[in-house]
């Protein structure tokens, strides 16, 4: 944890991934200062364990930036938990930035809501929108990576 990759913490923060998902909840607390408990340990997971491997400092520090909600000692002590650096033995259970959302919003309306480029996507490819053919993705106005 020397260094962190300020790359993807910047990507991380500003909603920039490529996982619709995770760039979502991202958005939305900037905009608003607010997240649900349960996007902020898919971010939170995301970031530290999941996906980018960065430190929960970070992640804490951002979060303090922005929650309208946020307590210095509980905002802590959570990353610490969802990192699994501390108080957390269930270190194998993360959240699947693809899977956790389609959970509780199979058709992604979340995601539209926030990343509006999206918004012509289908259920199927809207949590991974890198698998929808070319031709589609024109037709949808929306062409992953450019």
């Amino acid at each position: 944890w020397d260094k962190y990759d300020m790359d993807k913490v910047s990507k991380w923060k500003y909603g920039q991934t490529g996982y619709p998902f995770i760039d979502s909840l991202m958005i939305q607390l900037r905009r608003t200062g607010w997240m649900h408990h349960l996007g902020r340990h898919a971010t939170a997971c995301f970031l530290t364990r999941g996906d980018l491997w960065q430190s929960w400092e970070i992640g804490r520090d951002i979060f303090g930036e922005y929650l309208l909600d946020g307590d210095y000692a509980l905002n802590s002590s959570n990353w610490m938990w969802l990192s699994a650096s501390a108080f957390f033995t269930a270190y194998f259970r993360v959240y699947s930035p693809i899977s956790f959302g389609k959970k509780t919003d199979k058709n992604g309306d979340f995601i539209k809501f926030w990343i509006p480029k999206l918004k012509y996507y289908p259920a199927k490819y809207i949590y991974e929108p890198w698998k929808a053919p070319k031709e589609l993705q024109k037709q949808w106005k929306c062409i992953i990576g450019k």
